[in-house]
C-alpha cells in the first residue's frame, strides 16, 4: 500500500509522530511534514515539494490533514483519503471540515488517530461518492459589471 501523508503549511507533529510509529513497516510512505519539528524515522520525509499534484497521483492513498484547499484538490482527482483534523491549531475549523465531508460520503475522517489504522484498512473497500463541483455560473456577469464601472 502506498500512503502520501501531507499537513499543508502548517506543522502537525502529533499526527506525523504518531503514523511514524504506527503505520506497518511493509507500506510505502512518504510525509511531508511543513514546517514540523518532528522528523519521521521509519518512512521519508519532505517538507515542501511543488510537485505535490505528481505525489497526489503516485501514491495510492493520502491521509490529510483537514484543510480545505488540500481536501477539495483530493476530491477533484478523485483520491480516496483519511482526513484528520488538526486540533493543534487556535481555530478549530478543520474539525467541522472533516465532519461534513464525511458526512456527505466524500471521505474517512479520523478525529482520534487510534481510529487511522483501521480506516486504512477498509480504504481499498469503502465507497465513497464522487464531489461534484458546482461551476460558478456568474464570472461572465462579474466581469462584466466591474468593465462597465471603469467605463464610465
Amino acid at each position: 500500500m502506498k500512503i502520501f501523508v501531507t499537513v499543508g503549511t502548517t506543522q502537525f507533529d502529533a499526527l506525523i509522530e504518531y503514523l511514524d510509529s504506527h503505520l506497518p513497516k511493509d507500506y510505502e510512505v512518504l510525509f511531508q511534514i511543513a514546517n514540523g519539528e518532528y522528523k519521521p524515522k521509519n518512512f521519508k520525509f519532505i517538507t515542501y515539494t511543488d510537485k505535490i499534484d505528481a505525489l497526489y497521483q503516485e501514491y495510492d492513498y493520502i491521509i490529510t490533514h483537514a484543510g480545505a484547499g488540500t481536501i477539495y484538490k483530493l476530491l477533484d482527482l478523485h483520491k480516496k483519503m483519511i482526513v484528520v483534523p488538526n486540533l493543534d491549531r487556535i481555530d478549530k475549523h478543520q474539525i467541522d471540515i472533516a465532519n461534513y465531508m464525511e458526512k456527505n460520503n466524500h471521505v474517512i475522517s479520523c478525529i482520534e488517530y487510534s481510529d487511522i489504522p483501521d480506516a486504512l484498512k477498509k480504504l481499498p473497500t469503502i465507497k465513497l461518492d464522487l464531489y461534484k463541483k458546482n461551476s460558478f455560473f456568474m464570472s461572465n456577469e462579474i466581469c462584466d459589471y466591474i468593465q462597465n464601472e471603469f467605463d464610465d
